[in-house]
């Protein structure tokens, strides 16, 4: 089932043939100073400095550069200072920075995540199972979650848009999409290096460059990394658990051949070593606990940063990334094409007791792969500028190995289970809308992708003794055989998913006299189906699941106010989101022993209200970003039962202000985020059938209760900014709060991971 996947280069090395062409009679021109929406931000902050007016943010979440405030839909835009002074120095930790987002930690590791958004979110971490929320860094998708958790250094934008986004950016994005922008080299030299030390003995340095190489090309490097002690420590091994050592190059080249003719290319390689995270035993009940696991009960703890783990594996990222953008200037149009190859490689560990007593250990879960994607964008206006178009194709191509390997005591030896299976997976769009002026202040607008996707799976699961490698006899020595579907050598290959769906969006918006923007629009959005996880010992535990869909139903206005010193934001929306795909029980035919499996269980309804809001009140800025979710099944077995991994209440407060010194200016930073209660698992045993309640231990141990989060910085600005010194601090108050909790309700106990306590540090910059 391999495939050979095109090398991007090449793809954008014949979009530019092709492509240039058509104006080779055109002479090269230099780069220009900046991109438009860069020019924009730069002259709108130069406003700021005599006027005390929100600036204008410029965003390209219509896959073309608009000002936010002109865009009709629900948009939290970060730029590159905000960014920095909120110290969101990777993908997680925009989770406490826009409303309805929740990113949070999974039990292998930091550097996959589980992203949910208006209460949408995946309830698997598996291959097989496809996120909610899509990534995209300059315009490329990233198909999965373990691995993306790059660092976010030397930034244009970062853009998080809430609701279905299938029309412009494709699968799976029922909840919505990060949208990504790196900053593009200039033309200009410039540069910069900044060094840091902190707490737990952090220690990072950032490098960027940039070198003009002519008159029409120019180099970008930036080089980040980031060494740290573990946030806690194993009592039982006597070793650091949660250290972390991050590196990220990127190297990024833009031409102007010709006049009309503007080409990118960008590579970039992020790797990561860690620890296993904090895990620590909060509940136990011996009740339902088997006597095996009776020493459990001596590890239990209330919290804290000490582990009694008897396994601490490294957790390692390999991830590299090449893209070709080619943007051409035909007159009335704009032809732009993104071919992009990314490869990934994850291995991690988890000790599922957390304690020294061996009972499961997840020895080994690995990811592996690659992916192509080729997409062609045409685009401009029309009719006097009264009609907006867009129109475009897209190619996806992947190939991954998710590895799990669990191992139990067997009498004197370790019995493995291996879990393992190939996919690979194929998806073609071609996508358009339209945006038309119906009158001066009102607009139309309509869109549509068709999508096709094809699915495939080979399963591998042996059993066998970890010390000698010898199989199990019999069909105790593969899953696949005692589920009747070995084909030879403990595999198995179902017939191939193909699915067929189409996300749309209709809209209206007007736009009154003093800029103020109305808009409503109703979409649908849809995540693909799939194949479920290796290890099943049942045929109809590893029947496939279908797609879900959500259609969604959105009001909002962007306004304004007090001569532009406040900018105020609102959306509300109503979420009809069916065919929901759960892990839930499942009797198979003729069995009285339920298995758990992905299936397509039951619908729900999300309402929801959401605002961002600016004000500047002279050299004051306050911010705030709000979001309130309401979420409920309306059928299936989980009718009645709370959402997991969403918060129905998130907030995010910031203040900057300025001070004059003689030394500089002196810039003050704070941030307080907060978010209402988070059950990572429901109040019920979802093993069984019916449900049954769990304890109120339990249920407690499987919940965040609400908890906020103080971060602050102060930044002295040396030598008319050319020289910048920055204390900073998380987490102030030193809140104890979890990143992530697991439930072994069947066996009758609960761990959890603590997120990260107090740190603080120094950081010097000097640009040049």
């Amino acid at each position: 089932m391999t495939r050979s996947v095109p090398l991007p280069l090449l793809a954008g090395g014949f979009a530019v043939a092709v492509l240039g062409g058509g104006a080779l009679a055109a002479p090269p021109e230099t780069l220009p100073a900046e991109p438009p929406e860069q020019a924009a931000q730069a002259a709108q902050a130069a406003q700021a400095e005599t006027a005390p007016a929100v600036p204008r943010i410029i965003v390209t979440s219509q896959r073309r550069e608009q000002a936010l405030q002109e865009v009709p839909a629900a948009i939290t835009a970060i730029d590159a200072g905000e960014l920095a002074r909120r110290q969101v120095g990777d993908i997680k930790a925009l989770s406490a920075n826009a409303p309805s987002l929740l990113i949070s930690d999974t039990p292998v590791g930091k550097n996959n995540m589980i992203i949910g958004m208006r209460g949408i979110a995946p309830t698997s971490i598996s291959s097989n199972n496809d996120p909610t929320v899509g990534i995209y860094v300059n315009g490329v998708y990233y198909a999965r979650t373990a691995g993306a958790n790059a660092a976010l250094v030397d930034m244009d934008a970062v853009e998080v848009i809430r609701g279905p986004q299938g029309t412009l950016f494709g699968r799976n994005t029922i909840g919505g999409a990060l949208n990504m922008t790196t900053r593009a080299p200039q033309p200009a030299f410039e540069g910069s290096v900044t060094a840091g030390v902190g707490n737990y003995r952090q220690r990072s340095l950032t490098g960027i460059v940039n070198v003009p190489l002519g008159d029409t090309t120019a180099l970008r490097l930036v080089v980040d990394g980031l060494r740290h002690d573990g946030r806690g420590r194993s009592a039982a091994l006597g070793e650091q658990l949660g250290d972390e050592d991050r590196r990220y190059v990127r190297a990024s080249l833009r031409s102007r051949p010709l006049r009309d003719l503007l080409v990118d290319v960008t590579w970039d390689r992020f790797r990561s070593d860690a620890a296993s995270q904090v895990w620590i035993v909060h509940f136990f009940d011996p009740a339902i606990a088997a006597r095996a696991l009776a020493p459990i009960a001596g590890y239990v703890q209330d919290g804290g940063y000490t582990s009694y783990a008897g396994f601490n594996p490294r957790n390692t990222t390999d991830v590299d990334n090449t893209t070709a953008t080619v943007r051409w200037n035909a007159g009335p149009a704009t032809v732009k094409s993104i071919s992009a190859y990314r490869h990934l490689a994850t291995v991690s560990g988890y000790d599922l007791d957390a304690t020294p007593v061996f009972v499961n250990q997840l020895q080994r879960y690995a990811v592996g792969g690659h992916q192509f994607t080729q997409e062609l964008q045409v685009y401009g206006s029309a009719l006097d500028d009264r009609l907006d178009w867009i129109a475009g194709a897209y190619y996806f191509s992947e190939a991954l190995r998710d590895s799990s390997l669990v191992t139990t005591p067997s009498g004197a030896n370790m019995l493995g289970r291996l879990n393992e299976f190939d996919s690979d997976q194929t998806s073609a769009s071609v996508f358009g809308q339209l945006t038309y002026a119906v009158l001066p202040r009102l607009r139309a607008t309509a869109g549509a992708r068709l999508v096709r996707d094809k699915r495939e799976v080979d399963y591998h699961a042996p059993r066998y003794l970890v010390q000698t490698g010898a199989m199990l006899a019999g069909s105790a020595g593969c899953a696949l055989a005692a589920a009747g579907l070995d084909a030879g050598g403990c595999r198995y290959v179902p017939a191939a998913l193909h699915a067929r769906y189409t996300p749309w969006t209709l809209g209206l918006d007007y736009r009154f006299d003093d800029g103020t923007l109305l808009y409503g629009k109703v979409s649908r959005g849809f995540r693909s189906g799939g194949f479920q996880p290796a290890g099943a010992t049942t045929a109809f535990g590893y029947a496939p699941f279908d797609k879900e869909q959500v259609m969604s139903y959105e009001a909002g206005a962007k306004t304004e106010l007090l001569q532009r010193r406040l900018r105020l934001n609102l959306a509300a929306y109503v979420a009809k989101y069916t065919d929901i795909q759960q892990i839930t029980p499942q009797f198979p035919p003729g069995s009285t022993t339920t298995i758990s499996a992905v299936v397509n269980a039951g619908d729900a309804t999300i309402k929801g209200l959401e605002l961002d809001a600016v004000l500047r009140l002279a050299n004051l800025s306050l911010s705030a970003a709000i979001g309130l979710t309401d979420p409920a099944f309306d059928n299936g077995p989980f009718e009645g039962l709370p959402f997991v991994t969403t918060a129905r209440t998130t907030v995010a407060l910031g203040a900057d202000y300025p001070l004059a010194t003689p030394l500089g200016q002196l810039d003050l930073h704070a941030d307080y985020n907060w978010r209402s209660k988070v059950a990572y698992f429901q109040p019920v045993n979802t093993n069984t059938l019916p449900f049954q309640p769990l304890s109120a231990g339990q249920i407690a141990s499987n919940s965040q209760p609400p908890f906020g989060l103080l971060n602050a910085m102060v930044t002295l600005n040396l030598r008319g900014e050319r020289t910048r010194v920055s204390l900073w601090g998380k987490n102030l108050a030193g809140k104890y709060y979890l990143a992530r909790s697991n439930s072994f309700a069947i066996q009758g106990y609960n761990n959890q991971t603590p997120g990260d306590p107090r740190t603080f540090g120094i950081n010097l910059e000097q640009r040049f």
